[in-house]
């Protein structure tokens, strides 16, 4: 299982080095409209934000476009993901935007309680499921009291469905393509007991996207402010 994860980073990486960097000030960055408004909303009530597993920074430059001034950390284990991000925020002057090469051993280097928000798409469903605890366990100590989480599914498939995919059940609800992990199958019941502890539901939402079958999910919650408490 191990391998297949770090067959999935190598994966990324190929994918990645066939993007080409661009300008993005002339462009409208949009997703989907329930998705894109989420994200406006996330952006217009954080400052700060961490983009864990951020790929290209395709939703972290969509943030800045709605928050220009904002700040933005970006990470992500691919190499050439991250040189895309950092050439493209360098071809549209994002100034605020930071983008470094790091997989879940890298969030113990930054700081407790260093940002407002964190942006977590496709992310935790594409791990093992020890590693996407320990990332959820770092990225709560990387967070402030009251800050807000934006957390992307991918779609709960069926059997047939991911059969059609040509995906291959590892077991624990692990699913590899050509010995390359592509999915941990969870159900949105399973998600939203795990998210609970982060406070406040905000908003979930379902939505498809006009390249892939199926239902995604977006998860937004609020953290308790420790001010707030008695």
């Amino acid at each position: 299982m191990k391998k297949a994860y770090e067959q999935e980073i190598e994966m990324w990486n190929r994918v990645f080095a066939e993007c080409t960097p661009v300008d993005l000030r002339k462009l409208d960055l949009k997703v989907e409209p329930m998705f894109d408004e989420a994200l406006k909303l996330f952006a217009e009530h954080t400052t700060k934000v961490l983009d864990f597993g951020c790929g290209t920074g395709d939703i972290s430059f969509q943030y800045l476009q709605y928050q220009p001034t904002h700040k933005i950390l970006g990470m992500d284990a691919s190499k050439t993901g991250i040189e895309f991000a950092n050439e493209t925020a360098k071809l549209s002057d994002y100034k605020t935007a930071v983008f470094m090469e790091g997989g879940e051993q890298s969030l113990k280097q930054l700081e407790e309680n260093s940002f407002d928000g964190v942006i977590l798409s496709n992310v935790l469903d594409v791990m093992p499921k020890d590693v996407s605890s320990t990332v959820i366990d770092d990225l709560e100590r990387v967070l402030k009291p009251g800050g807000s989480w934006f957390i992307k599914m991918n779609p709960y498939y069926s059997k047939e469905e991911l059969e059609s995919f040509g995906y291959k059940n590892m077991g624990n609800q692990i699913y590899e393509e050509d010995h390359i992990l592509r999915l941990r199958q969870a159900t949105t019941n399973y998600w939203k007991e795990k998210f609970a502890r982060f406070g406040k539901e905000v908003t979930y939402l379902e939505f498809e996207y006009p390249w892939q079958e199926g239902m995604n999910r977006l998860f937004v919650y609020k953290m308790e402010d420790d001010s707030h408490r008695m």
